[in-house]
């Protein structure tokens, strides 16, 4: 027998003054959208409908009442009946003030045989964790409002429901704003570098500090997978097609416990959005590569995939035709029904990037990783349970000195239940093996052959359980607890650890939310910079340990503008000290000539980064959108050499301006601001009584502008656009060095090269 989709959204709590209750008969501030039409839609007989007859989605509806599904886990099949219904459907939009804005919102869809329609109860769709902003369950809902009048032809529809608010700490951009950010290629993830707290070594590479954490202490996870490296060697180009990308999501500082084992941020981008049972594909030309993707039905489910080949080495020819540069890509999600409860995912990828000279070719730099991970997960009411088993290779080659191949092996396992009145529990555990081997060139280079080990990498395992708990202890209070416990065997001996985490927020009305975290979080002592099997190296005995607090606040402004405001105070024990690398030849040139006696450089340190961030942002439905963050911070460190000693990390400001305007015409174009304090750079000498000391200089700031001009249009078959982008219009050089000479002491900074990229890309899409 067939079955049909009637509709019940969630509804806005009406919002509560802070003094004086308002008139009865007032409109309220935010008023969310409403569904107007929805049109009915046959459940196939041999389609099994949920035990409770409904079915829950969240969705994204825009200023012209039409609406799209941004989450559904109902199974491939049944998701794709309700993204029909609601490509199809009509909503009132959500206002402000009487203002159509952009809304997300959380919508329960009823079941009912179409020969005993009667009407539904209005029953408000919590958006949870994993399905809008995850971690944030959302405000309680309101009491339901009697059903509207039956349609013509007899169906029945509700009204009611809620907007799902952001989580506050956490930052998210959604694939509009971040894939036609200028100076970002049309990368999602080169998006991360424009938000609060986020310094990067040096304009135009792929590697950040997160609040004083070093580039290693930032965890990249792609789909739920934990991968070495976002970009590619050298260029603006990220490993992952922008299609196979969600909405991305920035933990500067105590993340949800599932994420750890790392001292910093947490970079977190969700996989593709769930297939609709069309088929889907896109094809990019550009100055550096060629990149494909298709989204089809097959092989009794669904099939994502998307590759990249880059040729960088054609526009480098004009710059520095010595250089040769290479890289490659690739993607691929599968997902199938195995029964109305369950199904199977699997996910793959890959990158390789290769580097090198004409002069000293087997100088050069390889990296490459691949990833493999099967799924089956299964879903009864309320609760997911879900097991994956995790296959990994990577290797790096940094020269011909030095080699590494890695494969790892990591099953996981978890389940997570949503309960009534917003509550939720998620308890999850995993464990990983690495392997690996160090590798060395044959010693004749000119005689071709397989490298040739000459060590192996010792044998390592991380033994990990996690538990997160999200209560609502009050309808404007809600409390998100988490926990986790982690172990590292190696070569016998075996690190053990328990890291809590906590995060209280308060509404005190319904624009605003506060809120205040803090948690404990290890790491082993690993290279600096995060490498393809590099990264899982240990360096040393001892973990490293970061104590995270925040505290910060969120207003949705009327103005359309979300603005947060965030203080923090990150204490660091027993950090890797990578600045040794750079002190310790003058410093042993200099006790060469004198007796130092007992003083030494460290390897390990502890240090404090504080300070605060604020970040503005318009949302990309707007003509003119953008976003604005600032950062003021310090970072600390203990004496060096017996020594009062800055970082090279303390970045005093950081300042991110992106505009983007939609000119009418299928014209738009877009600038991006990036200045920045200068870091501080010193050396070791002798004062005129051959007593040590430092000196130290901070560098001049250094600004960068990226320009973007597009056009895009619609042919009968899909939509096209077409790009100009400059990274660094202005060719502007980076302070890198300071030198300084004579009696008295004259100092000269020292510049890179203006590092700089054109690029024309023309994209199509079906």
């Amino acid at each position: 027998m067939a079955t049909t989709l009637t509709a019940t959204t969630a509804r806005a709590q009406q919002p509560k003054a802070p003094t004086a209750p308002k008139p009865a008969a007032a409109e309220p501030v935010l008023k969310p959208p409403r569904v107007l039409e929805l049109p009915a839609l046959a459940l196939p007989a041999d389609l099994e409908p949920p035990a409770d007859g409904r079915v829950y989605a969240v969705l994204r509806v825009a200023v012209d009442g039409s609406a799209s599904i941004e989450s559904c886990d109902h199974g491939e099949a049944l998701c794709a009946l309700v993204a029909q219904a609601v490509a199809a459907a009509r909503f009132e939009p959500g206002t402000r003030d009487g203002t159509p804005i952009p809304s997300r919102v959380g919508i329960t869809l009823a079941l009912a045989h179409p020969e005993a329609l009667e009407p539904a109860k209005a029953e408000v769709g919590e958006a949870g964790p994993d399905e809008a902003q995850p971690g944030q369950p959302g405000r309680p809902p309101a009491e339901a409002e009697p059903p509207v009048d039956p349609a013509p032809d007899g169906e029945v529809f509700s009204a009611t429901g809620r907007v799902v608010p952001p989580q506050p700490g956490m930052r998210r951009l959604e694939l509009s704003e971040m894939r036609d950010l200028p100076g970002a290629f049309g990368d999602p993830f080169r998006a991360v570098e424009v938000l609060p707290g986020v310094v990067p070594i040096i304009s135009g590479l792929p590697f950040v500090y997160v609040r004083g954490s070093p580039p290693s202490g930032t965890l990249y996870v792609y789909d739920d997978i934990p991968v070495p490296a976002l970009f590619h060697l050298g260029v603006l180009a990220s490993v992952i097609h922008p299609r196979m990308v969600g909405p991305v999501r920035l933990y500067s500082g105590v993340a949800p416990a599932r994420y750890g084992r790392l001292t910093g941020g947490v970079v977190v981008g969700e996989g593709p959005e769930p297939p609709d049972g069309q088929v889907h594909a896109e094809a990019e030309l550009r100055l550096l590569d060629i990149a494909g993707y298709v989204q089809s039905p097959g092989l009794g489910g669904n099939v994502t995939g998307a590759v990249r080949f880059g040729y960088p080495a054609l526009l480098l020819s004009i710059f520095s035709p010595e250089v040769d540069l290479q890289y490659w890509d690739y993607q691929l999600r599968y997902r199938a029904p195995l029964s109305y409860h369950d199904r199977v995912e699997v996910v793959a990828l890959g990158s390789h990037d290769a580097l090198s000279t004409e002069q000293n070719p087997q100088e050069g730099l390889t990296l490459s990783f691949h990833r493999l991970e099967p799924r089956l997960i299964r879903k009864v009411g309320r609760t997911e349970l879900g097991a994956a088993l995790l296959f990994g290779w990577e290797r790096s080659k940094l020269g011909s000195g030095f080699g590494l191949t890695a494969t790892r092996l990591g099953p996981r396992v978890w389940s997570q239940t949503r309960f009534d009145g917003g509550h939720r529990l998620r308890l999850s555990a995993d464990l990983v093996g690495i392997m690996g081997q160090f590798q060395t060139p044959p010693a004749d280079p000119n005689r071709e052959g397989p490298d040739t080990s000459f060590g192996d990498v010792p044998a390592r395992s991380m033994w990990g359980v996690q538990a997160e708990l999200d209560l609502r202890l009050h309808e404007d209070w809600e409390l998100e607890l988490g926990g986790r416990g982690d172990a590292w065997v190696q070569a016998g001996a075996a690190e053990g650890v328990l890291d809590p985490r906590g995060r209280l927020i308060w509404h005190p009305v319904e624009d605003v939310d506060l809120h205040l975290a803090g948690g404990v979080v290890h790491q082993p002592a690993v290279f600096f910079i995060p490498l393809p099997g590099i990264a899982d190296v240990v360096a040393g005995q001892g973990l490293q340990a970061a104590i995270q607090s925040e505290t910060g606040v969120g207003w949705d402004t009327p103005l359309g503008l979300r603005a947060e405001a965030q203080l923090f105070l990150h204490r660091y024990q027993n950090l890797v000290f990578f600045d040794t690398l750079f002190l310790q030849e003058s410093f042993d040139m200099i006790c060469s000539a004198v007796d130092c006696g007992d003083t030494e450089l460290q390897d390990r340190i502890d240090g404090v980064s504080y300070g605060g961030e604020l970040f503005l942002r318009r949302p990309p439905e707007d003509d003119l959108s953008g976003f604005v963050s600032y950062t003021l911070a310090w970072s600390r460190v203990d004496d060096v050499a017996s020594i009062p000693y800055t970082p090279t990390w303390d970045v005093r400001h950081l300042t991110n301006l992106v505009l983007q305007w939609k000119m009418g015409a299928g014209f738009s174009a877009g600038g991006r601001i990036h200045a920045r304090s200068g870091k501080v750079n010193g050396e070791f000498l002798l004062d005129d009584t051959l007593v040590l000391g430092r000196e130290e200089n901070r560098l001049p700031w250094f600004v960068r502008l990226d320009l973007q001009l597009a056009y895009a249009w619609q042919p009968s078959w899909g939509r096209m656009r077409l790009s100009l982008e400059w990274f660094n219009a202005t060719l502007a050089r980076e302070p890198v060095n300071t030198v300084c000479t004579g009696m008295p002491r004259t100092c000269q900074t020292i510049y890179l090269p203006a590092i700089f990229f054109p690029n024309l890309g023309l994209r199509g899409e079906i």
